[in-house]
C-alpha cells in the first residue's frame, strides 16, 4: 500500500504461516486449537491495532468477538468477574474491598494518565498526539522517574491493604509474559489502558483468520508466501550489506531483510561466525529471553458452560503472590525439577480461555497458558519429557477440578505444548512465549540500533515489547519512517523463521 513499487517475499519455516498467530486441527475430536492465547488488545475506540486493521482493510475481512467480561478471577475462596468497562471495573472492586478504594482510585488515575501517554508513544515521537506538549513532557518525565524503575509488586505492596486487590489485578501482566515481580508498573499501566480502555477482542474463529488475511493481501499485492522453507542462512556481501538469504538451498536476492526471528538465534545460526558482530554479541548477552509457555490444549465431551465455566477467560488463583514468588525464585535458584514443578504448574496463576465460548463451531475447547521456564524441561522424544507432560495434565486439570468440579468425567482429550514444543516451531530462544523479557530496564532491546549488516532489521516482539498490538504498532512506525533505496526494480523482503504476522503487516503497508 505505501510502497506498491516493491515485491514481498516471505519465508517461514512452518507449514501454516503466522507463528503464534496460527491453529491446528484434531479431526477425531472435532476440535480446532489456537496456538495460544489470540485476545487482541487496542481494539475498540482509538486503540491502535483496531486503527491498523482499519488502513489495511482486514476489518472487511474479519469478524471480532467482543467479550463481555475482562476476566474472570478465581481465587480458593470465590470467583470475581470483572466487567469488560473501566468505569464498571473500577466501582465493582471498590465495592468488593472498600478499605482499599483511594489505591484503586490512585491505580485507575495512574493508567489515565501515564499508561494512556505510554500506550501512545509513537504518536508522541511522530507529533500526532494531541496534548499539551509542556504537560506532557512534565507527565513522562514524572512516569520514568518514579514507575519505571518499581515493579509492580512493589507498587501494589505501597497501593493496597488487602492481598486480593494486587493479586486480581496483576494479572493482565500475563498477556505479556510478566509477573508482579517482573514487570514495570509503568509497562503494566501501559498494558492495562491497551487492553481494557482501548478495548480487546479475539478474531472469530482462530487466530489463522488473521494470519491467513495477510498472506492474502501480500499475495494481491504481487508479492508471495513460501512455506515448508526453513532459512538456512542470510547472505551478506563484502560491504557488510546484505544480499539476500539462502533457504532450503535456494538463494533469494534482497537488498532489505527484515528478520523476525530471536536475535540470538539469527546471529548464532543465521549469520557466517566471521562477521564482525562481537559487539552485537556483547549486547545480545544482556538481553534475557521472556518467560517460556507451556499450554494444556483440552476437549470436554460437553460444553464448558454446562460444567460451571462460561466467562471466556478465567485466571486460576492459588497461593498469594508473595509466596508464589518465594518459590518462584527458589526454583530459579536451584533449578530442581520438582520445586519448578510446584513453584510454576501448581501455584502460580494459570489463564484458562474458554474458546469454546468465543467459536462454538471449533469444538468444547479450553485452552490454559502458563508462565514456565524450559530449564526444567528434558529433551523432546525421551521418557522423562513423557512423564513430565504426564505430570503437567494432571496437574492442570487438579487444579481446574477444584475451581469447577463440574469437569470432572467429562475431559474427553488433553494435548500439552511445553516450552521445547515452541523452540521446535518458531526458534525462539528458550522457547520464549513473549519475545524479550521485558523488567524494569529496557536498556538491552537497543541491540540492533546501528546494526553492522545494513539493510538487515529486526521486528517482532524481540524489539517492539510483548503482544500483538506492539508488534504492529513498531511494524507501522517503521513503515512510516522506512523508504526503499530506489524505485528502479523491484526487490524482495524476505523474512527469517518465526511469528510472520508483525512483518506481513510492515510490508503491504
Amino acid at each position: 500500500m505505501r510502497h506498491p513499487g516493491l515485491r514481498v517475499l516471505v519465508i517461514e519455516k512452518h507449514s501454516v504461516p503466522g507463528g503464534y498467530a496460527s491453529a491446528f486441527r484434531r479431526p477425531k475430536q472435532s476440535a480446532v486449537f489456537d496456538c495460544s492465547l489470540h485476545k487482541l488488545s487496542g481494539m475498540a475506540g482509538a486503540g491502535n491495532l483496531r486503527r491498523i486493521f482499519d488502513e489495511l482493510g482486514l476489518m472487511d475481512e474479519l469478524e471480532l468477538v467482543y467479550p463481555n467480561h475482562y476476566f474472570q478471577a478465581s481465587l480458593p475462596d470465590k470467583n470475581v468477574l470483572l466487567p469488560n468497562d473501566a468505569v464498571w471495573l473500577k466501582r465493582t472492586l471498590c465495592e468488593l474491598y472498600p478499605d482499599d478504594r483511594q489505591g484503586i482510585e490512585q491505580l485507575f488515575a495512574d493508567v489515565e494518565l501515564h499508561g494512556k501517554n505510554s500506550y501512545f508513544q509513537f504518536q508522541i515521537m511522530n507529533g500526532t498526539y494531541n496534548e499539551p506538549i509542556g504537560a506532557l513532557i512534565r507527565d513522562i518525565r514524572f512516569a520514568h522517574k518514579n514507575y519505571k524503575n518499581i515493579t509492580m509488586k512493589d507498587a501494589f505492596h505501597k497501593m493496597f491493604k488487602s492481598w486480593e486487590v494486587g493479586e486480581i489485578i496483576s494479572m493482565p501482566g500475563c498477556y505479556v509474559g510478566g509477573h508482579p515481580e517482573d514487570l514495570s508498573y509503568l509497562y503494566y499501566l501501559h498494558v492495562i489502558y491497551a487492553t481494557l480502555y482501548c478495548g480487546n477482542a479475539y478474531v472469530r474463529g482462530t487466530s489463522q483468520r488473521l494470519s491467513d488475511a495477510l498472506v492474502a493481501r501480500i499475495e494481491r499485492g504481487g508479492g508471495k508466501v513460501l512455506l515448508d522453507t526453513p532459512v538456512d542462512r542470510i547472505e551478506v556481501d563484502c560491504d557488510m550489506r546484505v544480499a539476500g538469504v539462502t533457504a532450503s538451498k535456494e538463494f533469494y536476492a534482497a537488498r532489505q531483510v527484515f528478520v523476525n526471528a530471536a536475535p540470538k538465534y539469527v546471529v548464532e545460526e543465521l549469520l557466517v561466525e566471521t562477521l564482525p558482530l562481537q559487539t552485537v554479541k556483547e549486547k545480545l548477552r544482556q538481553l534475557q529471553s521472556s518467560w517460556s509457555t507451556t499450554t494444556l490444549y483440552l476437549v470436554a465431551d460437553t460444553a464448558p458452560a454446562e460444567c460451571g465455566l462460561d466467562c471466556t477467560e478465567t485466571f486460576l488463583i492459588d497461593l498469594p503472590n508473595d509466596e508464589a514468588d518465594r518459590l518462584r525464585e527458589e526454583a530459579k535458584r536451584t533449578a530442581d525439577p520438582l520445586l519448578c514443578e510446584l513453584a510454576y504448574w501448581k501455584h502460580s496463576p494459570v489463564e484458562v480461555t474458554n474458546y469454546h465460548a468465543l467459536e462454538p463451531n471449533n469444538g468444547h475447547v479450553l485452552i490454559f497458558n502458563l508462565l514456565d521456564s524450559v530449564e526444567h524441561w528434558p529433551q523432546r522424544r525421551t521418557l522423562e519429557y513423557k512423564k513430565k507432560k504426564r505430570r503437567f495434565t494432571e496437574m492442570m486439570l487438579e487444579r481446574l477440578y477444584q475451581r469447577f468440579p463440574g469437569f470432572r468425567g467429562h475431559v474427553q482429550y488433553t494435548e500439552v505444548s511445553s516450552p521445547r514444543t515452541y523452540i521446535r516451531y518458531t526458534n525462539n530462544s528458550d522457547g520464549a512465549g513473549f519475545g524479550a523479557f521485558v523488567g524494569t530496564s529496557r536498556n538491552p532491546h537497543i541491540f540492533h540500533h546501528n546494526f553492522p549488516v545494513r539493510g538487515l532489521y529486526f521486528m517482532s516482539t524481540w524489539v517492539a515489547g510483548a503482544s500483538y498490538e506492539a508488534a504492529f504498532g513498531y511494524a507501522e512506525h517503521k513503515a512510516l519512517s522506512w523508504a526503499p533505496e530506489s524505485r528502479l526494480c523491484a526487490r524482495t523482503g524476505a523474512f527469517a523463521p518465526g511469528d510472520q504476522t508483525e512483518h506481513m503487516e510492515l510490508e503491504t503497508r
